[in-house]
């Protein structure tokens, strides 16, 4: 369902972005290996930094206005 909001900064009405979005897929991407490793029976030593990039992601991307770039702040 698209949001039917807009921007309070610029007046934008369209759907917010994910910035950095490369950094949600590299979250994604960096489980890949240790998964692996576990489906083989090995311990995954790259499981630490695996949990430490998804925190660093979670914490760190953010929804922004394509407009203004400043973050989204839905208006009336």
């Amino acid at each position: 369902m698209p949001e039917k909001t807009r921007c309070v900064h610029c007046g934008y009405g369209g759907r917010p972005e994910w910035r950095p979005a490369w950094l949600a897929l590299l979250a994604l991407l960096v489980w890949l290996l240790p998964l692996g490793l576990l489906s083989q029976g090995f311990w995954p030593f790259f499981l630490l930094p695996s949990i430490a990039i998804t925190a660093w992601a979670i914490t760190s991307v953010r929804r922004v206005c394509p407009g203004c770039g400043r973050p989204w702040q839905p208006g009336d």
